[in-house]
């Protein structure tokens, strides 16, 4: 690979950046990419703070969230940088942490996110299918095992960046390595998409789907309904909603890598080559879908707060001076409620 075709990436971005595409994914991830912090990182302090009280600590669904909302701040912090650098308030990222470490700590964080949510489906099925006998295989201690394995797991699998991409101080971007070229190119968006986000996802639609028809086939008498088993069956609606919302956010951002020579072609050798319309729209798309995965990272408290009664209950306790408060809220609960908590 000839010196132009290594900085053509840098030289498409300065030819391109006032392009009306260009210039509207910039503005929008701007504005979107703020209130997705604002709103969700204390939300997810909030996660952590009840997943991880002196009694919801000891369920083991509650650490796979605990966790996950750990993670997910580790995203929305490196968003709010992005979002910082470009209002140039602070040094770049990638600049500051180098590409490898920036790409580890983005791209890791969601897919550990993701497969934590897969794990944590998986337990709430044998939790609400096979109530008497789920603690043999739903365990804290098997929890924190899979918690510990995932984490190696992805950050065994992302150190790859590490040794594939470099920071471009003239453009103030990463580019990757012309060795790298192959791999980056063809391989790895195929497995990132494959295992790490068309998998995981399918196995959280399915896990929802067996709670919900779960809670519907028990269902009982009109007579003998409670408020209870109602509120159970709305809640396996919800996130059955929320599963297939999920997927909708997570898989674009990976299908859009597999389409990047159609938009940019990395193979073309002059400048005049460069189809900027294309570019911007890769660009574009870019920001969208980033921005899309920003906004499922930041709805994790909504999320909690709609299923989970025993979350809202813990909620509310976290407010003592809120007199006004319904007493139903803060009436003990079953343990098993904290299975169709998401």
């Amino acid at each position: 690979m000839n010196n132009f075709t290594e900085s053509l990436t840098p030289i498409a971005v300065e030819l391109c950046k006032n392009h009306p595409y260009y210039l509207l994914g910039e503005t929008i991830w701007r504005f979107g990419a703020l209130i997705c912090v604002l709103l969700g990182m204390p939300g997810h302090i909030l996660v952590v703070i009840i997943m991880l009280s002196a009694r919801n600590r000891r369920q083991p669904v509650c650490l796979y969230f605990a966790t996950m909302a750990i993670f997910e701040i580790i995203f929305l912090i490196i968003v709010f940088w992005l979002w910082c650098s470009s209002l140039s308030l602070a040094r770049d990222p990638r600049d500051v942490l180098t590409c490898g470490t920036y790409y580890s700590l983005l791209i890791g964080s969601s897919h550990i996110s993701t497969l934590l949510l897969t794990a944590a489906s998986i337990d709430r099925v044998w939790i609400v299918v096979y109530p008497s006998r789920y603690s043999t295989f739903v365990t804290r201690t098997k929890a924190l095992i899979k918690i510990i394995l995932i984490i190696i797991t992805v950050s065994l699998v992302i150190i790859q960046y590490h040794f594939s991409v470099y920071f471009s101080y003239s453009y103030n971007i990463c580019e990757y390595y012309s060795y790298a070229e192959l791999w980056h190119g063809k391989v790895w968006p195929v497995i990132r998409l494959s295992l790490l986000a068309f998998l995981p996802c399918i196995i959280i639609c399915i896990c929802s789907m067996v709670i919900l028809r779960n809670r519907y086939y028990r269902r009982p008498s009109t007579t003998s309904e409670t408020t209870g088993s109602r509120h159970m069956r709305t809640a396996s609606l919800l996130l059955v909603i929320y599963s297939i919302y999920y997927t909708l956010s997570v898989m674009p951002l990976n299908i859009l890598q597999l389409f990047h020579s159609y938009f940019f072609n990395d193979r073309i050798t002059d400048a005049s080559q460069i189809n900027c319309l294309k570019f911007a729209q890769w660009k574009m798309l870019m920001k969208f879908c980033l921005l899309l995965m920003a906004i499922n990272y930041s709805n994790k408290f909504l999320v909690h707060y709609l299923i989970s009664m025993q979350f809202r209950r813990n909620f509310w306790n976290l407010c003592p001076k809120c007199t006004w408060i319904p007493s139903r809220y803060r009436k003990r609960t079953r343990s098993f409620e904290n299975s169709i908590s998401n």
